[in-house]
């Protein structure tokens, strides 16, 4: 894929229904990409990463209690009263039937079929996703042979199952397309794009306006066979609603890539007027309540931690009432009160795939039958002198990672875990997570909080801890645990431990968030957005006047002690 940036690159990305990446691909490109954010800012920073967590592992729970030397019958009664929630992280699609497509995305594809004539006839699969808006995913696919295995046309659409709105467009193959010569122009690509999405927009184009994209870094020239589309209302920027438009090899429309809420509602009369907007003090005053204290360790070899503020929330301050306003853009993390560990500071070491396995019995798991070996992920999308090992029998895939030789993460999959929805509560499930923990924690670890955002992909649950030390989160001290929503199984996890030596600062000597939100907004000051905030998993179609942190941009932490502004490097 030609493209020179990082942004067209995921714009062009095609986002197939069915595209399902090997787990442990998922896995290692998560654990690199968080790696390299931790080298480049030299801060173990939280790194946000949109990735859908594909299918994950599987094991007993009662070979894990059993080892621990303790009973089910511990489970029946709760010790956690957990105000955490389920969030879905599935992107499964349901197939329907094209008979069954709204009226509005109907009247979307014929303006499509008279652009693209061919697709009328072509084969075509629709999908739809119910959350966190109902979309349609629809392949359009020509067989050129009686055998089906030469295909002369593919191209696959997205659009909003109430509106119609085109939401998606990748034309992989069309047959036919006339070249047009020359390298692309700005202009032209402008021309382009405006022509193509005024046929769906219609009116509405002139709420959008033509930005240049992100050029890479480093790079000498602007490219211009993309272009972004930027949805403002009263000048002022509607977040998530845009468009990136792509041009393909022959010069014509490659590709179409939207916000997560774009199209949502396109009724400019819904959205509070700019002449309203009041003072950004209230928001400033509700900056201070997500400001959060954490331990941050400097540097990449040393073990001495210092005490920072961070931003800890969506990055959107309601401009009425100053309070933080949930997007599909980003989402800030909330955390548990203190949970007391009883930690035993077990440790397994595996240095070939025959250790590997009876490190996998460690963990609770039964591995008879399961012949181990080296797994095929490249060694550069692995950490520091981490290694995999994987196992294979019928559907059925076990998976070791080590680090320095040490058991740090398994997990097993297979393809049940996709089906059905979780029946345990979220107190049940914390408790099983919590006990079997308790034996691989280091010895130091005291206490930890869970994360309040629990990730769910069919029955699959995901938990995440963190290590409190004096009351404060050590966010490069993380544990996750994959349970089976339906049976309690453990189905993964993966560890971290503490270094040899570590210190950390008195936390009683810390400024307060008020005083560290003002000196945040000294290097960051607020500024207006619209915005359709994230209710339920539900995008809601009335938009909210909001100010903006820009948290996205990578801002900086305020030094907790002195008041210093830390900008990101």
């Amino acid at each position: 894929m030609n493209t020179p940036n990082d942004e067209q690159f995921f714009a062009a990305l095609p986002r197939s229904k069915d595209a399902e990446p090997r787990s442990e691909f998922v896995e290692a490109l998560e654990a690199k990409l968080v790696q390299r954010a931790r080298a480049k800012t030299n801060r173990p920073k939280r790194i946000g990463i949109k990735l859908a967590t594909w299918t994950v592992s599987a094991a007993t729970v009662a070979a894990a209690v059993w080892m621990m030397g303790v009973t089910p019958e511990l489970f029946t009664q709760s010790r956690f009263e957990s105000q955490a929630q389920l969030v879905p992280r599935s992107f499964l699609s349901t197939e329907i039937k094209e008979g069954e497509l709204s009226q509005a995305a109907i009247r979307t594809l014929e303006k499509l079929y008279e652009k693209y004539p061919p697709f009328r006839e072509a084969e075509k699969s629709v999908y739809v996703t119910k959350a966190p808006r109902e979309v349609y995913n629809i392949d359009f696919r020509t067989f050129s042979n009686k055998e089906r295995t030469e295909v002369s046309l593919y191209a696959r659409v997205k659009l909003d199952a109430k509106s119609g709105a085109l939401l998606g467009f990748d034309a992989e193959k069309i047959p036919g397309q006339e070249k047009i010569e020359g390298a692309p122009s700005k202009e032209r690509t402008e021309q382009q794009a405006k022509a193509f999405m005024e046929s769906f927009l219609g009116k509405n184009m002139e709420q959008y306006r033509f930005e240049q994209l992100d050029t890479q870094e480093g790079a000498d020239a602007v490219s211009h066979d993309a272009v972004r589309l930027q949805r403002y209302v009263n000048d002022v920027q509607v977040e998530g609603d845009s468009y990136v438009i792509g041009m393909n090899d022959v010069g014509q429309i490659g590709y179409i890539n939207s916000g997560d809420t774009t199209g949502i509602n396109l009724d400019i009369g819904q959205f509070q007027g700019i002449d309203e907007l009041p003072s950004p003090k209230k928001a400033e005053s509700g900056l201070a309540e997500v400001m959060q204290l954490t331990y941050q360790r400097v540097g990449k070899k040393d073990v001495d931690y210092v005490l920072r503020y961070e931003e800890n929330f969506s990055g959107y301050l309601d401009a009425q009432t100053g309070r933080e306003v949930k997007t599909t853009l980003w989402g800030g993390e909330s955390f548990s009160d203190s949970i007391a560990v009883k930690s035993a500071g077990k440790k397994a070491m595996a240095a070939s795939a025959k250790e590997a396995a009876a490190a996998m019995e460690f963990f609770g798991q039964k591995v008879e039958g399961y012949p181990f070996t080296g797994s095929n992920v490249p060694a550069y999308m692995m950490g520091d002198n981490e290694r995999e090992y994987v196992a294979k029998k019928g559907q059925r895939i076990m998976q070791l990672t080590t680090v320095d030789s040490r058991a740090t993460a398994f997990k097993i999959s297979y393809p049940e875990l996709r089906e059905g929805d979780t029946t345990l509560t979220v107190a049940e499930l914390q408790e099983r997570a919590i006990l079997f923990l308790e034996p691989y924690l280091d010895t130091r670890v005291k206490s930890v909080r869970m994360q309040e955002q629990i990730y769910v992909m069919g029955r699959q649950v995901e938990l995440n801890f963190v290590r409190e030390v004096n009351g404060v989160l050590v966010r490069d001290q993380y544990y996750k645990v994959t349970l089976d929503g339906q049976t309690g199984e453990i189905i993964g996890a993966r560890l971290t431990f503490p270094h040899e030596q570590e210190t950390f600062p008195d936390a009683s000597k810390v400024i307060s968030a008020e005083d560290a939100a003002q000196v945040y907004l000294q290097h960051k000051p607020l500024s207006p957005r619209y915005l359709f905030p994230l209710e339920n998993n539900r995008i809601q179609e009335q938009p909210v006047l909001v100010y903006s942190a820009e948290i996205l941009k990578s801002n900086g932490d305020v030094d907790a002690i002195t008041g210093e502004w830390l900008p990101y490097e």
